[in-house]
């Protein structure tokens, strides 16, 4: 098992994916009250948010809308590859706990 991130590492693991995201066409903010980002699609806005990423620090893994969407840390572009196939699938539009 990996060490756990510290606080500043969990930071810029958020931000370099942030940047990721941006540069696929994702509408990113930073959040402060619980480190993460919001997303919205392509041409959305903050009223638009469809989705949440956190950073597990302890497993080292990007999180986002479900438990099971998990993705290494050390793997930054392939987590903003499968977050932007998530966030541009039609069924991402949905409410938490109301997909088909």
């Amino acid at each position: 098992m990996s060490p756990s991130l510290s606080r500043d590492a969990e930071l810029r693991v958020l931000g370099a994916l942030c940047r990721a995201l941006v540069a696929r066409g994702l509408c990113v903010q930073m959040r402060d009250a619980i480190p993460g980002l919001t997303v919205t699609r392509p041409g959305g806005t903050a009223k638009d948010v469809v989705g949440y990423v956190v950073v597990n620090r302890r497993k080292g893994v990007v999180s986002w809308w479900r438990v099971d969407n998990l993705h290494p840390v050390k793997d930054l572009d392939g987590a903003a590859d499968r977050i932007t196939a998530f966030m541009t699938e039609p069924a991402a539009s949905y409410p938490l706990g109301h997909r088909p």
